[in-house]
């Protein structure tokens, strides 16, 4: 079980974390619009369609749930702003238009609080999932001050206090910092020659668990939920 000290530092610091984190989520927002030009390329069997929706079509084909080179993820179509004058080029069937259109990006920013899932734990870090986005690493050095590698849980192990071990339990939500979006510097790059290397992901966030306030929501339960008595989670593996 938890002791007195630990419990009175949860408390406090889920006090202060909390309102620091309403105040950065009224400034910014993972989630923005970005307004974006493409061509579009309509073969014969779309002539029949409205342009807007011939466009829509091509769009979302294009771009949705992918990600866009040093932009962000694609989550969806918010409008289409402009249809160009359509084109015929020779020795093509298709017609070619350029379109204005608005996309809502995912693209969190530099400090920014986010709540994932722990998908999995290695000697390198921490891994975490959005439920739309897996490409989160939380690397062994921005795990919080005294976490350590447990070589028989096969987890990383916060040694809370002298007492206290609270381990990164496999699918648990956990709140963590963004340290840095990246986006893989070749977009076009081949599949890996072996099966056993991985591809770099188009976008990557590189994030942090390591403050106070930061790691399983478990460990740092609201007052209510305190008060209520509830079960203790992620204290052991």
């Amino acid at each position: 079980s938890e002791t007195a000290p630990l419990r009175a530092r949860q408390s406090r610091v889920s006090q202060t974390f909390l309102v620091e984190q309403s105040r950065l989520a009224a400034q910014q927002s993972m989630f923005e619009l970005v307004v974006l030009e493409d061509s579009a390329h309509l073969a014969p069997a779309e002539f029949g369609k409205p342009r807007v929706a011939a466009a829509t079509d091509v769009i979302l084909e294009k771009y949705a749930n992918k990600v866009v080179p040093d932009v962000g993820l694609c989550i969806a179509l918010f409008d289409i702003l402009e249809v160009g004058e359509s084109q015929l080029h020779q020795g093509s069937a298709h017609q070619h238009a350029r379109i204005r259109f608005r996309l809502v990006i995912f693209r969190p920013f530099h400090g920014e609080i986010l709540v994932g899932t722990i998908l999995s734990c290695d000697q390198a870090g921490v891994r975490l999932s959005l439920g739309f986005f897996d490409e989160i690493y939380v690397p062994k050095e921005l795990l919080i001050e005294d976490t350590s590698w447990s070589s028989e849980e096969e987890l990383w192990v916060w040694n809370a206090t002298d007492t206290d071990q609270l381990f990164f339990d496999l699918d648990n939500t956990a709140r963590f910092r963004v340290a840095q979006v990246s986006f893989r510097r070749n977009a076009a790059a081949p599949p890996p020659a072996s099966k056993k290397e991985r591809l770099e992901p188009a976008m990557q966030i590189t994030a942090a668990m390591d403050k106070e306030g930061l790691g399983l929501l478990t460990w740092w339960p609201a007052d209510d939920e305190e008060e209520g008595g509830g079960e203790e989670g992620g204290e052991d593996g």
